[in-house]
């Protein structure tokens, strides 16, 4: 499956369920270049700033993060470009899901932010960036590739 291109976004779904996507698409998004910020698990969050609980909102997803994500090198091109450039970094990645399925989604940079008279740089930084990303999300689409920790686990029983 390819990922959908929308005029406002980018997303991709993986037939698997968000406790074993999200892990995935961390791994993604880190071997393509970008860093992890910070993660806003929204259910939560709601629940605890507004009293809104999760479950009580009856929607079809248990599982709702928002990862801040950027890229350094990406964001020094645009500050180095434009004094607004920053604005490009950090952006969102949002992650939906429930046990069978999840939808990562980022908004579509390019049909939302090139324009013809703006900074060639900064027009450069998001072609490259909307790549990346479509890049990102169409490896999480893919459900031939399975997912594989970089960590090795250790049986303390055999240790001995």
């Amino acid at each position: 499956m390819t990922p959908i291109v929308n005029g406002f976004s980018i997303s991709a779904q993986r037939a698997v369920g968000y406790q074993e996507a999200f892990p995935y698409l961390c791994d993604e998004l880190r071997r393509h270049g970008f860093e992890i910020l910070s993660e806003l698990r929204v259910g939560p969050a709601l629940e605890h700033e507004l009293g809104l609980s999760w479950a009580h909102l009856g929607l079809p997803w248990q599982n709702y993060t928002v990862l801040v994500v950027w890229s350094p090198p990406d964001a020094c091109q645009a500050v180095l470009s434009d004094r607004d450039g920053g604005l490009l970094a950090p952006f969102n990645i949002c992650v939906v899901g429930n046990s069978q399925c999840t939808v990562a989604a980022v908004i579509n940079y390019y049909s939302a932010l090139i324009s013809r008279d703006g900074p060639i740089g900064i027009r450069l930084v998001i072609r490259n960036l909307t790549r990346r990303i479509y890049e990102v999300l169409q490896e999480f689409a893919n459900e031939d590739r399975a997912f594989i920790r970089n960590e090795v686990e250790v049986d303390e029983v055999h240790m001995a």
